[in-house]
């Protein structure tokens, strides 16, 4: 798969390499510029094989749609580079989260890595691509973006309603995608082979069409076997952007992107039973699987997307940006359902429920969001101004079946007693049921920055408009929210910035049910509201950044589903409050270091019900650790070699709203190695090799449980894989 290599901690040694592709942001940078962001993340790794133009590493554009130092931001943002990409060996997005401090990654393990599931401050959070929201299809249908068309990620965390509209309260993630760079020709290539029969083959191409015009294209073909018997992954995808200079302050880019995903796991889960809870018949391995040989997920998404710039005048500009996205989607399971069979009343019992169930889906869906940026002074105070106005919709489609099947002896299993089914209709002890969901959204915003010497003070405002419905004979429903945002800092010349912030969220809801085949419920919105204090430390006359922060969210109305009966509930209050800290370091000597660390607490603090107060939410975590650390000598004997490894820690993950308890934490190292060959002849420039293992002591252990529905997942086991690079 894509390979991008963790960075080392001192704790563990062994063997990543590196790929061959990784890029701007955004806006495409100009000559200088890229030259400058390259001198700047060059204390990450100078031998990365990577084409690379992107914004610095300590500059952020997500957390107020305008580039900003992360120093002077009054706001917690985690920044994922190019460079680090190339440098942890990651294959997803849940992947490069594992590194960023409040995030629970990976909620379903090894079995269900078909999408990109996690937890922010305890909440869920929405994915933006070039500043444009991913939006997802009627259930099943759920994007992915994969790490071939990634240059960078930015974490923002807590509220960001004001800017984007309907967000949780725990923060978004948002991905830049590689634009075309200011080079006459560039390109790299790398190729992959790990455990799992992974493969990978990744292509980065580019260069100038004449003196306006500015191309690239880039792709993967990849695919692996998964943990479970009958799991694979296998995808085509090409992605491809062109820059026009219109004239000398007009720039379009155009960029288009294509991925097939003829089988991507099978959403696979296990039973309590055997893997969390003691069975008196041990534990089941690690690779069993609940399901059939012929269980299938099959994904199509395509998406053309435009970004116009225009500056007016050295202080004027105008943005605008808009992209249209397609998916579909096919997907046939069997499944394990929970509790033994036959009941608990033989708790030796080896034998397993199991259900079926199958979706056919489509989804089209169009965001477009334009802005006016400016800058003025009023006496001695700098204003940065941003206003804008965006708007979103979406249409999708989904016929989808929950039956029966036949039950599973999950220690000596016999597979081919029942066919999969391949479409809803085929489900058994099922009638197919269609969902039309409907969902529009339209809002206007601003935003001051104001800086006078030292101060920084961030004043922003929103108001939306919603609608959403799940189908034709169902009233739409209709929602409306003012969200803001207010942020003070203050910079000190010997580096420190103290920081206090307040921040509010709006999510629209559509309708649920309340009892099985009932009435469908109107949904309150969602709404939350943050308080955010920390400090951020920029250590004079070097690249290190820490940031520690303190932080209580309250969320109201959160609608909670049970994914088994599909019924839901709405009410009450979640807290989420904690505390997180990170460093980024380039050290001397070649050694870089990061280091985060969290540690939350989410329940729920309202409820007409009192017996519900202290519940927390499925999947969330209490935090933990990672810490990396690479060295790689940037001159001497040693130029172009590089080792180091990491390690990771996740605390306790809440498992049961009944029991009220949750699954032990682990802890996993993984670890690189990296050469370069150019070290050894001009002839070899740009040519690398390198070994990457994840999980190196090859640790069994369980990631998260939904103990109310009796079920969990495995974590990953070890993985090794080598790759060949080579930058021209």
């Amino acid at each position: 798969m894509k390979h991008y290599f963790l960075t080392a901690t001192m704790l563990s040694a062994a063997v990543f390499a590196s790929p061959a592709i990784a890029a701007p942001l955004p806006e495409t940078a100009p000559a200088d510029a890229a030259a400058a962001a390259a001198d700047d993340q060059s204390g990450d790794d100078d031998n990365v094989v990577t084409v690379t133009g992107a914004r610095p590493r300590t500059e952020s554009a997500a957390g107020t749609k305008m580039a900003a130092p992360l120093a002077e931001t009054p706001q917690s943002i985690s920044v994922i580079s190019s460079a680090d990409l190339a440098n942890l060996g990651l294959a997803n997005l849940n992947q490069a989260l594992r590194f960023v401090a409040g995030v629970t990654t990976e909620q379903r393990g090894s079995s269900a890595e078909l999408y990109d599931q996690f937890k922010l401050r305890g909440f869920n959070a929405p994915q933006f691509l070039d500043g444009l929201r991913i939006t997802g299809g009627a259930s099943y249908l759920t994007p992915q973006v994969d790490v071939s068309r990634i240059e960078r990620i930015e974490v923002v965390k807590g509220p960001a309603s004001v800017l984007y509209g309907q967000s949780g309260p725990g923060g978004l993630v948002a991905i830049s995608s590689k634009l075309p760079l200011d080079e006459d020709f560039y390109g790299a290539v790398s190729a992959t082979y790990g455990t799992y029969n992974l493969y990978r083959v990744d292509a980065d191409v580019g260069g100038r069409a004449g003196d306006s015009i500015r191309w690239r294209v880039y792709g993967s073909v990849n695919g692996a076997h998964t943990q479970q018997t009958f799991s694979g992954r296998e995808r085509q995808t090409i992605s491809g952007a062109v820059t026009f200079d219109l004239d000398h302050a007009t720039q379009l880019t155009l960029l288009g992107a294509y991925s097939h995903d003829p089988q991507n796991g099978s959403y696979g889960v296990f039973p309590a039973s055997g893997t969390f809870i003691a069975n008196p018949n041990g534990q089941i391995p690690t690779d069993r699987d609940f399901g059939e040989p012929d269980n299938f997920y099959m994904r199509d998404q395509a998406a053309g997307t435009y970004i116009l710039t225009h500056q007016l005048n050295p202080d004027w500009s105008i943005r605008a940006s808009g992209r249209y996205q397609h998916g579909t989607s096919r997907l046939g399971i069997i499944y394990a359902a929970g509790p033994l069979a036959p009941a608990a009343s033989n708790p030796a019992s080896t034998l397993f429920n199991r259900a079926s169930y199958s979706t056919r889906e489509r989804a089209d869906a169009w965001v477009f969001d334009n802005q006016v940026r400016g800058s003025f002074k009023t006496g001695d105070i700098k204003h940065d101004v941003l206003f804008g106005v965006d708007y979103q919709t979406s249409n999708a489609s989904a016929t989808s079946a929950f039956g029966t099947a036949t039950p599973l002896n999950g220690y000596a299993p016999v597979y081919g007693t029942m066919v999969v089914p391949q479409q809803p209709e085929q489900v058994t002890g099922a009638t197919a049921t269609t969902a039309l969901p409907r969902f529009h959204q339209a809002g206007i915003y601003a935003q001051d920055m104001i800086s006078a010497g030292g101060l920084r003070l961030l004043l922003s405002a929103r108001q939306d408009w919603a609608s959403n419905r799940s189908s034709p004979t169902v009233a739409a429903v209709s929602s409306e929210a003012f969200t803001y945002r207010v942020g003070l800092l203050y910079t000190t010349s010997f580096g420190l910035a103290p920081y206090a912030s307040y921040s509010t969220s709006f999510e629209p809801n559509g309708t649920y049910r309340a009892v099985l085949n009932g009435p469908l419920i109107v949904a309150k919105p969602s709404s939350g509201r943050q308080i955010e204090g920390g400090v951020k430390f920029s250590v004079p006359g070097t690249k290190v950044l820490i940031t520690g922060a303190y932080f209580q969210i309250d969320q109201s109305n959160l609608v909670v589903s049970n994914p088994v009966t599909n019924i839901s509930t709405q009410g009450g209050v979640f807290r989420s409050e904690g505390f997180e800290i990170e460093a980024n370091a380039p050290l001397p000597y070649g050694f870089n270091a990061r280091v985060a660390y969290s540690r939350q607490k989410v329940q729920k603090i309202a409820d007409d019900n009192p017996a519900n107060i202290g519940v927390g939410i499925l999947g969330v975590g209490r935090g933990g650790v990672s810490a990396n650390l690479e060295w790689a000598p940037r001159d001497g004997g040693l130029k172009g070699f590089a080792i180091g490894g990491a390690v990771r820690h996740v605390d306790s993950i809440y498992a049961s709203t009944v029991t009220r308890i949750s699954t032990p934490g682990f802890t996993v190292f993984d670890g690189l190695l990296r050469y370069d060959l150019g070290g050894l002849s001009d002839r070899l420039r740009g040519l690398s090799l390198g070994i990457n293992a994840q999980n190196i002591l090859d640790k069994k252990y369980v990631t998260t449980c939904y103990l109310d529905f009796q079920w969990c997942w495995y974590g990953n086991r070890r993985t090794v894989q080598g790759t060949i690079g080579w930058k021209f």
